[in-house]
């Protein structure tokens, strides 16, 4: 397998994505970043930080009009910073793209069997957590 392939297996998730849950890769970001931290209220800054990207950047993901429509953004209360969390409609939206993305996981892994699959899962999970420590260095 090489670089190709792991970049053809991310095109596809995106456009599967894009397709049944109208998100881009952005807002997928976004809302899986908060599905996973139960929605904590964070700023920004730590927003951005978490997602390894630049407040500027963050700043015009969450412009996009249809970000817009998933999130809340309030002022702090004790300082500038202003404090973003998903809405009512951003959890929703990102509970279905947990059920997609799900699907779309048992889609690709019903490629190959079982045994495979779950040694597959094993060391992707080891490549992911390599490319995260590795990004740190």
């Amino acid at each position: 397998m090489d670089v190709l392939s792991f970049n053809t297996i991310a095109d596809y998730i995106k456009r599967e994505i894009n397709h049944k849950c109208g998100l881009n890769l952005s807002q997928t970001r976004i809302l899986l970043f908060f599905y996973t931290h139960n929605n904590e209220i964070l700023t920004m800054g730590n927003l951005a930080a978490g997602l390894n990207i630049s407040l500027s950047t963050l700043s015009r993901q969450l412009q996009q009009a249809k970000t817009q429509e998933l999130i809340t953004i309030r002022r702090s209360d004790s300082d500038s910073s202003k404090n973003v969390c998903l809405n009512d409609a951003g959890m929703e939206k990102a509970t279905e793209l947990a059920k997609t993305l799900e699907l779309i996981k048992r889609g690709l892994l019903n490629q190959i069997n079982s045994d495979v699959s779950s040694i597959f899962l094993k060391e992707l999970l080891k490549l992911s957590e390599f490319t995260e420590t590795s990004d740190q260095l």
